[in-house]
């Protein structure tokens, strides 16, 4: 069973695997274009840390995510860096 720390930290990790795959030249083209469209319309670290504080409202309905205790340790893990609202993919091209 997922914990909701862990989905949040999910979220957090697969958007800086994200950067990592758009940035990595020596990947197909075709998946470095993949990860940057993919990366224009997932949530950005600080948009998983503000639902994660947001509490369950009790509908039974979306995605419940658990408040880090500090999320920084979670985007230390992104060797390029979390997915921000900052972050700047350049479209790859060959």
């Amino acid at each position: 069973m997922t914990l909701p720390d862990e989905r949040a930290r999910a979220l957090v990790w697969a958007g800086g695997f994200l950067v990592e795959l758009a940035r990595n030249a020596s990947l197909p083209l075709r998946v470095r274009q993949r990860a940057v469209l993919i990366a224009r319309h997932f949530p950005t670290a600080g948009e998983v840390m503000l639902a994660a504080t947001v509490t369950e409202s009790g509908t039974g309905v979306g995605l419940v995510l658990g408040p880090a205790e500090d999320g920084r340790d979670w985007m230390a893990d992104c060797p390029q860096g979390p997915l921000t609202m900052s972050t700047r993919l350049e479209w790859p091209e060959e």
